[in-house]
């Protein structure tokens, strides 16, 4: 599954033009897609989207889901939205995909605004092509990447036990990796 390739990870961001947000930050990328840079998801990243994902997500007391806006004629993000529309229906939302992967800005904006009138946590998914540029428009360095001045603390993401019952597959959990950061400053630049 393209949810990219690292453990959870709690970070504190570098505070020069912060964004504040208490909110915790979820980001995926989306679930896996047919070779030839065909659009939508396979067979095993539809039924990820579909049963092991929302079971994963269902208790974290999500109140928005951003998926980047799908676009026809390249097919960016067409996968990342088919992964987030599951996970939304389930939890009676609507994914907001009105940032396009080009917007150094949307997605900083929309958090901080979503985060002045709710501390629900926020789940981002993201064309796993594109998952750099969305990083650097946050302005989040991975810890042990090329620019690590974040002193990140790096937690792992143990889903619980319940969790593991509810998903279809525990081979599918197990190959989920998830980003996580709570309570933090996202460094953005806005407009």
């Amino acid at each position: 599954m393209r949810i990219t390739t690292v453990t959870s990870t709690i970070a504190l961001l570098s505070p020069a033009l912060a964004v504040s947000i208490n909110n915790t930050l979820y980001i995926i990328g989306n679930a896996e897609t047919p070779s030839l840079d065909l659009p939508g998801l396979t067979p095993i990243g539809l039924r990820r989207a579909q049963d092991c994902i929302p079971p994963i997500f269902a208790d974290l007391n999500l109140g928005l889901i951003i998926s980047c806006k799908p676009n026809n004629k390249t097919g960016t993000c067409m996968s990342a939205n088919d992964t987030a529309v599951p996970l939304a229906a389930s939890l009676g939302l609507v994914p907001d995909n009105h940032c396009a992967t080009s917007s150094d800005s949307c997605v900083s904006t929309t958090l901080t605004k979503y985060a002045k009138n709710s501390t629900q946590a926020v789940l981002v998914v993201w064309d796993s092509a594109e998952m750099d540029d969305l990083l650097e428009g946050l302005d989040i360095d991975l810890p042990g990447g090329d620019d690590d001045d974040d002193n990140a603390d790096v937690f792992s993401f143990q889903p619980t036990v319940d969790q593991k019952s509810k998903a279809e597959s525990h081979r599918d959990l197990n190959e989920l990796h998830v980003y996580r950061w709570a309570g933090t400053s996202l460094s953005a630049s806005l407009p």
